[in-house]
């Protein structure tokens, strides 16, 4: 759910309960990308790109090495590539890492605590949004403090801006995001760390008695540094004379303080009564500056019953015993042959 956020005054106002259905657009931009597009099927477009001068040219978003208590100044450059006029509030926000792994901003309404906090963009109006012609280019200069007590390490956020529409009869509010990202690093002790808890197996029955099947393993993966890096997560799982392994490639990147929950699929397990699950996760820092690695791991047993097989060895076994007393039997029902009566 999207509000309409306002950096002069950084509240929300109130939806009407109507207003419960709202919906939110955002676009984050990847480091492949050099500008921003948003669009829509009223054609209404524009696109975000950093401003070429001093901090670099042709970047993909805002990032920079930073100490405690610096100010840096930087341009935002806002086209408007619709047919019509556009009028668009501007405002930082935070980033965060959502629990399934990926990179988003805080919603509209929810006030930033890190990084976004220290952003002040000058929209030049008083209730912080820009006006900006078909066609045509503004330029949102913002500044970037960084207070005197800020912790060494990764921050990151995002410069927003925010097309609000009403649709329909008008209950129904449409917020359409576009955002580039702002990282920092605060000059101090690089600490990367992960941090593999809360492993847990299960392994799926096997339709075939002698075949493999699959088993998933489920774990946490937290950031436990303060730096930015890119996981490359590893589970293998161990029985009696068998082995089987997925993963090994990297995973979005996790920004500090990064809690999300993976769920790993692995095929050709073998049920060999009790398996052990082996998680390793590698992390890469990535950011100004790189910064090294970190590595954590963490295991998890469970049972691997072959049931099929067992249910096979059963009817063999009770097969094997049913046969012999079931001809037994006949044979004491059979009448004895070649004996004759002796009163005959």
């Amino acid at each position: 759910m999207s509000t309409h956020h306002r950096p002069s005054s950084r509240r929300a106002p109130h939806l009407r309960a109507a207003a419960a259905a709202v919906l939110a657009a955002l676009a984050l931009v990847l480091p492949a990308a050099t500008t921003a597009h948003a669009a829509a099927s009223d054609d209404l477009t524009w696109s975000l790109a950093p401003k070429d001068g001093k901090h670099g040219d042709g970047r993909a978003n805002f990032a920079y090495a930073v100490e405690p208590g610096q100010r840096v100044r930087d341009v935002l450059v806002v086209t408007n590539r619709s047919a019509a006029p556009l009028e668009l509030a501007v405002y930082g926000t935070d980033a965060l890492t959502t629990a399934s792994g990926h990179l988003d901003l805080l919603p509209a309404g929810q006030e930033p605590a890190d990084l976004g906090a220290w952003l002040t963009l000058d929209a030049g109006s008083d209730d912080g949004t820009v006006a900006i012609d078909p066609g045509a280019s503004v330029e949102v200069p913002f500044t970037l403090r960084v207070p005197d007590d800020a912790t060494p390490g990764d921050h990151a956020g995002g410069v927003v801006t925010s097309l609000r529409q009403r649709v329909g009869d008008g209950a129904l509010s449409v917020d359409r995001r576009l955002a580039l990202r702002v990282h920092a690093r605060v000059d101090g002790a690089l600490a990367p760390g992960l941090a593999v808890s809360d492993v847990a197996v299960v392994v799926h029955p096997a339709l075939n008695p002698v075949g493999a099947t699959s088993a998933t393993v489920t774990y946490t993966l937290t950031n436990t540094g303060n730096a930015r890096v890119v996981p490359t997560e590893t589970v293998r799982l161990t029985g009696p004379g068998a082995s089987a392994r997925a993963g090994g490639l990297p995973q979005e990147e996790l920004l500090p303080g990064a809690v999300v929950r993976r769920t790993v699929e692995v095929e050709g397990v073998r049920p060999t009564f009790r398996v052990a699950a082996d998680v390793r996760a590698d992390g890469l820092v990535v950011g100004v500056g790189g910064g090294g690695a970190t590595t954590a791991t963490a295991d998890a047993t469970a049972w691997a019953v072959p049931w099929s097989l067992l249910a096979l060895v059963v009817l063999v076994a009770a097969a094997a015993v049913a046969w012999p007393l079931r001809r037994s039997r006949r044979g004491r029902r059979r009448p004895a042959e070649g004996v004759r009566d002796p009163a005959t």
